[in-house]
């Protein structure tokens, strides 16, 4: 186990112990236990760098659960999102520091409630940027599930930097663009990727329904790209006419 790493785990007794040579101790009212908890891994987040603010998806803590390999499921902690960094963040509630999590053991997580919605789910997926990288895997978030499936990566792309002042000293600041990326993956794991939405891009899931889309597309103006309920409602429809 690499340093840093920690274990958090269930327990039906506990110990209480008095550390030695200065280091603190521990006692059972400072340890966060929940009876039907399992082990999650992670590692104390200590970046050489400082994280953006806005690359977070949810730019606050917020009450989530996560979906272990194992098949067990990690309930109602507090949890955090980078897009940039791809990597999931648990805040320990005694001593609030920020865990960084192993993706390797997450399938998928869910937040409580995001913004209102209640049903804000990330999936990990199999995902490859270009044809020259391997497949690698990543969190996207689940619009739609499904004949025809979407998800969303959310990811950044540098767009300049700039000098900002603090505590009276210089510093240059990378400044970041959100440029989401769509994943349409089909029922044969035929897979459609884009970087933005348009008529054109559609139609080349099915070129045979394209006056479908079209016609889709022309009779729900009101809807944008962007927005989650309007792309859900898009991927059902394309369900129904994709086989």
């Amino acid at each position: 186990m690499k340093p840093g790493r920690i274990l958090v785990y269930t327990i039906v007794l506990i110990v209480t112990f008095q550390s030695l040579q200065g280091q603190k101790s521990y006692h059972k009212d400072k340890v966060d236990l929940t009876a039907s908890e399992v082990c999650l891994t992670g590692e104390l987040f200590t970046p050489d760098f400082i994280v953006d603010g806005t690359t977070y998806f949810n730019s606050e803590w917020l009450p989530g659960d996560i979906y272990l390999s194992s098949g067990e499921v990690v309930r109602n902690k507090l949890i955090k999102y980078n897009g940039l960094l791809d990597e999931l963040f648990w805040q320990e509630p005694k001593s609030k520091n920020t865990i960084k999590l192993d993706k390797e053991t997450i399938l998928r997580f869910h937040f409580q409630n995001f913004n209102g919605d209640p049903a804000v789910y990330f999936k990990k997926i199999k995902f490859r940027k270009n044809n020259i990288s391997d497949s690698s895997e990543v969190f996207g978030e689940v619009v739609n599930e499904g004949n025809i499936s979407l998800y969303i990566l959310h990811e950044f792309k540098t767009a300049g930097t700039e000098l900002i002042r603090q505590n009276g000293n210089l510093f240059e600041r990378t400044i970041y663009v959100e440029e989401p990326v769509y994943v349409f993956r089909l029922t044969n794991n035929k897979i459609f990727v884009f970087k933005s939405l348009n008529r054109k891009k559609l139609y080349s899931i099915s070129p045979a329904n394209s006056e479908k889309i079209k016609e889709f597309l022309k009779t729900n103006r009101t809807g944008e790209f962007k927005d989650i309920s309007y792309l859900r409602k898009l991927t059902q429809f394309l369900s129904t006419i994709v086989n």
